[in-house]
Protein backbone atom coordinates (compact mmCIF):
# COMPACT_ATOMS: atom_id res chain seq x y z
CA UNK A 1 0.00 0.00 0.00
CA UNK A 2 1.43 3.41 -0.90
CA UNK A 3 2.38 6.01 1.52
CA UNK A 4 -0.12 8.71 0.70
CA UNK A 5 -2.81 6.79 -0.61
CA UNK A 6 -4.81 9.82 -1.38
CA UNK A 7 -2.53 11.10 -3.79
CA UNK A 8 -3.04 8.15 -6.18
CA UNK A 9 -5.23 9.04 -9.35
CA UNK A 10 -8.12 6.87 -7.97
CA UNK A 11 -8.44 9.71 -5.36
CA UNK A 12 -6.98 13.03 -7.60
CA UNK A 13 -8.94 12.37 -10.89
CA UNK A 14 -11.93 13.06 -9.36
CA UNK A 15 -11.26 15.86 -7.50
CA UNK A 16 -9.24 17.65 -10.11
CA UNK A 17 -12.59 17.08 -12.39
CA UNK A 18 -14.71 18.76 -9.61
CA UNK A 19 -12.27 21.93 -9.37
CA UNK A 20 -12.03 22.38 -13.13
CA UNK A 21 -16.07 21.93 -13.33
CA UNK A 22 -16.40 24.74 -10.60
CA UNK A 23 -13.88 27.18 -12.26
CA UNK A 24 -15.51 26.98 -15.66
CA UNK A 25 -18.99 27.53 -14.01
CA UNK A 26 -19.00 31.44 -13.11
CA UNK A 27 -21.21 33.66 -11.11
CA UNK A 28 -24.08 34.63 -13.28
CA UNK A 29 -24.75 38.51 -12.07
CA UNK A 30 -27.90 41.13 -11.93
CA UNK A 31 -27.41 44.83 -11.99
CA UNK A 32 -28.44 44.45 -8.40
CA UNK A 33 -25.44 42.34 -7.44
CA UNK A 34 -23.07 43.41 -10.07
CA UNK A 35 -20.98 45.51 -7.26
CA UNK A 36 -20.75 41.98 -5.30
CA UNK A 37 -19.05 40.44 -8.12
CA UNK A 38 -16.74 44.09 -8.23
CA UNK A 39 -13.58 43.71 -5.94
CA UNK A 40 -13.63 46.63 -3.74
CA UNK A 41 -11.03 49.18 -5.58
CA UNK A 42 -13.04 48.38 -8.47
CA UNK A 43 -16.37 49.10 -6.78
CA UNK A 44 -15.24 52.35 -4.77
CA UNK A 45 -14.09 53.60 -8.14
CA UNK A 46 -17.51 52.74 -9.50
CA UNK A 47 -19.58 54.19 -7.06
CA UNK A 48 -17.45 57.52 -7.33
CA UNK A 49 -18.03 57.39 -11.19
CA UNK A 50 -21.45 57.37 -10.65
CA UNK A 51 -22.16 60.46 -8.56
CA UNK A 52 -19.79 62.24 -10.77
CA UNK A 53 -22.16 60.56 -13.58
CA UNK A 54 -25.50 61.87 -11.45
CA UNK A 55 -24.07 65.12 -11.38
CA UNK A 56 -23.11 65.19 -15.48
CA UNK A 57 -19.36 65.21 -14.98
CA UNK A 58 -18.67 63.18 -17.92
CA UNK A 59 -15.15 63.26 -18.28
CA UNK A 60 -14.51 62.74 -14.53
CA UNK A 61 -16.60 59.49 -14.33
CA UNK A 62 -15.16 58.02 -17.67
CA UNK A 63 -11.80 58.49 -16.04
CA UNK A 64 -12.40 56.47 -13.08
CA UNK A 65 -14.24 53.80 -15.17
CA UNK A 66 -11.25 53.52 -17.23
CA UNK A 67 -9.26 52.91 -13.93
CA UNK A 68 -11.74 50.42 -12.38
CA UNK A 69 -11.03 48.69 -15.89
CA UNK A 70 -7.47 48.22 -15.57
CA UNK A 71 -8.32 46.99 -11.94
CA UNK A 72 -10.92 44.23 -13.37
CA UNK A 73 -10.81 44.81 -17.45
CA UNK A 74 -13.42 41.77 -17.50
CA UNK A 75 -15.96 43.09 -15.54
CA UNK A 76 -18.96 43.30 -18.02
CA UNK A 77 -21.15 45.69 -15.68
CA UNK A 78 -17.71 48.17 -15.59
CA UNK A 79 -17.94 48.19 -19.67
CA UNK A 80 -21.36 48.74 -19.69
CA UNK A 81 -21.18 51.60 -17.04
CA UNK A 82 -18.36 53.31 -19.49
CA UNK A 83 -20.77 52.80 -22.76
CA UNK A 84 -23.49 54.45 -20.80
CA UNK A 85 -21.09 57.11 -20.32
CA UNK A 86 -19.97 57.52 -23.53
CA UNK A 87 -23.58 57.72 -25.33
CA UNK A 88 -24.36 60.30 -22.74
CA UNK A 89 -21.18 62.27 -24.25
CA UNK A 90 -22.70 62.10 -27.48
CA UNK A 91 -19.42 59.25 -28.62
CA UNK A 92 -22.15 56.63 -30.11
CA UNK A 93 -19.23 54.62 -31.78
CA UNK A 94 -17.30 53.83 -28.63
CA UNK A 95 -20.62 53.24 -26.87
CA UNK A 96 -21.83 51.06 -29.29
CA UNK A 97 -18.18 49.01 -29.52
CA UNK A 98 -18.04 49.29 -25.79
CA UNK A 99 -21.74 47.44 -25.00
CA UNK A 100 -20.49 44.78 -27.14
CA UNK A 101 -17.58 44.31 -25.47
CA UNK A 102 -19.90 44.63 -22.13
CA UNK A 103 -21.76 41.49 -23.96
CA UNK A 104 -18.95 39.90 -24.95
CA UNK A 105 -17.92 39.44 -21.41
CA UNK A 106 -20.92 38.05 -20.07
CA UNK A 107 -22.78 35.71 -22.72
CA UNK A 108 -24.91 34.09 -20.03
CA UNK A 109 -26.15 37.80 -18.51
CA UNK A 110 -29.44 37.65 -19.80
CA UNK A 111 -30.52 41.49 -17.72
CA UNK A 112 -26.56 43.28 -19.12
CA UNK A 113 -27.39 41.78 -22.68
CA UNK A 114 -30.68 43.00 -23.25
CA UNK A 115 -29.38 46.34 -21.38
CA UNK A 116 -26.79 46.39 -23.84
CA UNK A 117 -28.77 45.49 -26.37
CA UNK A 118 -31.20 48.94 -25.72
CA UNK A 119 -27.94 50.93 -25.29
CA UNK A 120 -26.72 50.26 -28.89
CA UNK A 121 -29.83 50.70 -30.37
CA UNK A 122 -30.31 54.28 -28.48
CA UNK A 123 -26.56 55.13 -29.93
CA UNK A 124 -27.31 53.84 -33.24
CA UNK A 125 -30.79 55.91 -33.33
CA UNK A 126 -29.09 59.10 -31.57
CA UNK A 127 -25.70 58.64 -34.58
CA UNK A 128 -28.37 58.83 -37.08
CA UNK A 129 -30.27 61.83 -36.06
CA UNK A 130 -27.07 63.50 -36.39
Amino acid sequence: MAKYPFFSPRYIFPVLFVLLVTACAGPQTTEEDASAATGRAAASLLARADTHVQAGQWEQAAALLERALRIEPRNAWLWHHLATVRLRQGRYAQAVSLANKSSSLAPGDAALQAKNRRLIEEAREAAARG
